[in-house]
């Protein structure tokens, strides 16, 4: 905010500096063509500008108030005020051809507010915005945004941003946003994203950060329900459903869906949910001193395999858990459990022929619910927690994807109980030390 105050101030002094003719200090209009300025004041640039209704002029200077509206052809310069509508820019090419505007755009002109709009309905700057947009309705800059945007329904900039969008709906910023989106719709930038958004749907052509190969960008970051990067996504995505081009950054959400890199030399990124669609991971078979058969289905991502030097591929897999048939080694009075679990798998790699990624070890947590009846969910806390190491290995250098492995773990079983009949439940713990048994086709 700092930076676009000075900015402000500056482009005072400049306008100041460059005026051909002195400013009128003061007009009053009481519609446009009735004002102290006479039927035609679009030449005429104002210090204080007061509309009784609405207002037409060349420029403002320092203030402009507006019943109604504001409308000024050249460049604003300090505060507008108006019940329904600011206007920067309005008849801003009248008379001009096509081919004469765009010769008039290439030599330069612009049009710009430099301090802040206020309206019940509408803002409008043709150019640049160097400042503030608050309204009730739209607000809305023609080129590139530099401050801060408020608006009750929605923000459009038709370049880029640096600064802060917060609307009711939607904010837009086509070519970057580098700064803060904050809508309860949808956010949306077809460039660059170096900063944050944050609504139900989010939406950019690339994201940037430091997890990217080479990159120095401040990491970006979106939160919603729906979270979208077109190109590349180097920094995070949370929310319910996350999807990106090439990842080299972080998805934390329910479903991760994301490309692998390709260039020699650089890493993928982390995708954490319970389906993460881009690589898969592994199918195992285990039993434990729980259940006899325990299903997981594993997806993640290959952290380094284009890293030519590293001397094992690593993983960062999540995994969903079925179990059934209880075998009462350890009584828990449960039928069946669902769970979860994320780990760190270490393949040992070899170039030597059928050796390659022959054993591997990991580690991680699993959080599985146990539950009572067949077939139906239990309501109370019957929860088992469990820091895991595993350990396996191919049978024989052609079985190529099927492992053998065994897992050591330390389980906490947190579970409701209720030591008197009036008593509220209360939170127990138990402890004892696991071991599962199984194979997986990786």
């Amino acid at each position: 905010m700092l930076r676009t105050l000075l900015v402000v101030l500056l482009s005072f002094h400049i306008s100041f500096a460059q005026q051909k003719s002195k400013p009128i200090l003061f007009h009053f209009s009481v519609t446009p063509g009735i004002s102290t300025n006479g039927i035609h004041g679009s030449d005429k640039t104002n210090v204080f500008s007061i509309n009784f209704t609405s207002g037409y002029t060349g420029g403002t200077q320092f203030l402009e108030f507006g019943l109604i509206s504001n409308a000024n052809e050249r460049e604003t310069h300090g505060l507008q005020f108006a019940g329904l509508s600011n206007i920067t820019g309005i008849n801003a090419f009248k008379g001009l051809s096509k081919k004469e505007i765009e010769v008039k755009y290439k030599s330069g002109f612009a049009v710009n507010l430099s301090g802040a709009q206020f309206s019940g309905l509408f803002n409008y700057v043709l150019s640049d915005t160097y400042g503030m947009q608050a309204s009730g309705g739209m607000n809305y800059t023609g080129n590139a945004f530099f401050g801060f945007q408020l608006a009750g329904l929605s923000n459009i900039v038709k370049k880029y941003s640096f600064g802060f969008q917060l609307a009711g709906i939607s904010n837009v910023s086509y070519e970057s946003m580098d700064g803060a989106q904050l809508a309860f719709i949808s956010n949306y930038t077809n460039g660059g994203l170096y900063g944050f958004q944050m609504s139900l749907f989010n939406t950019a052509g690339f994201i940037e950060g430091r997890n990217g190969y080479d990159n120095k960008d401040p990491t970006a970051i979106q939160i919603g329900l729906f979270n979208h990067a077109k190109d590349h996504m180097n920094g995070y995505q949370v929310g319910l459903i996350n999807i990106s081009g090439r990842m080299q950054g972080t998805q934390i959400g329910l479903i991760n869906i994301y490309k692998r890199g390709k260039e020699t030399g650089t890493k993928d990124g982390t995708s954490i949910g319970l389906l993460n669609i881009g690589m898969f991971g592994h199918l195992s078979l285990y039993s434990n001193e729980l259940f006899t058969l325990t299903v997981e289905f594993s997806t993640g991502t290959l952290k380094n395999g284009r890293i030519l030097k590293s001397h094992k591929n690593k993983y960062v897999l999540n995994s969903i858990i079925y179990s059934s048939q209880p075998n009462n080694i350890i009584d828990r009075n449960a039928t069946w459990g669902l769970g979860y679990a994320i780990r760190k798998y270490f393949y040992k790699r070899s170039d030597l022929p059928g050796r390659n990624e022959f054993w591997f070890y990991a580690y991680g947590l699993q959080l599985q619910q146990l539950d009572t009846k067949e077939k139906k969910f239990t309501k109370d806390l019957n929860l088992i927690s469990k820091p895991e190491l595993i350990l396996g290995s191919r049978l024989h250098p052609k079985l190529l994807n099927v492992y053998v492995f065994t897992s050591l773990s330390w389980n906490t079983h947190f579970f409701h109980s209720q030591k008197e009949s009036n008593a509220n439940k209360v939170i127990s713990l138990t402890h004892w030390p696991g071991l599962s048994v199984g194979v997986h086709i990786h």
